[in-house]
C-alpha cells in the first residue's frame, strides 16, 4: 500500500474526525479511502463523455455565489439546453442539462468547480 500525505486546516481535520467518529469509521486512513473511492466513482464521468450525449450537472452553492453560477451558464448557452434553479434555505441548487463536444462539457465543469463556495458539482452521463 501507498502512503500519501495531505494538509488540512486545524478546523477541516476537527470536522472529518467528527464525521469519521459519526459514520463509525476505525481510522482516519479508511475514512480518507472511502472519500478516495467516492471521488473517483463520482468523477468517472470524464472518461465516458461522447460528443453528443445528454450530460447532466447538479449544483448546490451558497446564495451568495448566484451571480456567477448563472454567469457561467449563459456564457455555455450553446451547449446549455435546460437549467433548473431552486432553492433550499440559503443553498441554491442548480440542475443543468448540456449536450455538446466534450471539451465544452469540461470547460464548463472545471469553470463551476472553480467557483467558491460551490459545495457539490455532481455530474452523470
Amino acid at each position: 500500500m501507498v502512503v500519501i500525505s495531505i494538509s488540512l486546516s486545524g478546523t477541516e481535520l476537527k470536522e472529518f474526525d467528527n464525521i469519521t467518529n459519526k459514520l463509525g469509521f476505525s481510522s482516519r486512513s479508511d475514512a480518507v479511502r472511502e472519500a478516495l473511492h467516492r471521488f473517483v466513482a463520482q468523477n468517472k464521468w470524464i472518461e465516458h463523455i461522447d460528443n453528443g450525449s445528454p450530460f447532466i450537472a447538479t449544483i448546490v452553492h451558497d446564495d451568495k455565489r448566484e451571480q456567477p453560477v448563472h454567469n457561467i451558464i449563459h456564457n455555455f448557452k450553446n451547449i446549455v439546453k435546460s437549467a433548473t434553479h431552486t432553492h433550499f434555505d440559503d443553498k441554491c441548487v442548480e440542475w443543468v442539462i448540456l449536450q455538446g463536444d466534450n471539451d465544452s462539457i469540461k470547460q464548463f465543469v472545471e469553470h463551476i468547480s472553480a467557483i467558491k463556495d460551490v459545495m457539490i458539482c455532481r455530474c452523470s452521463v
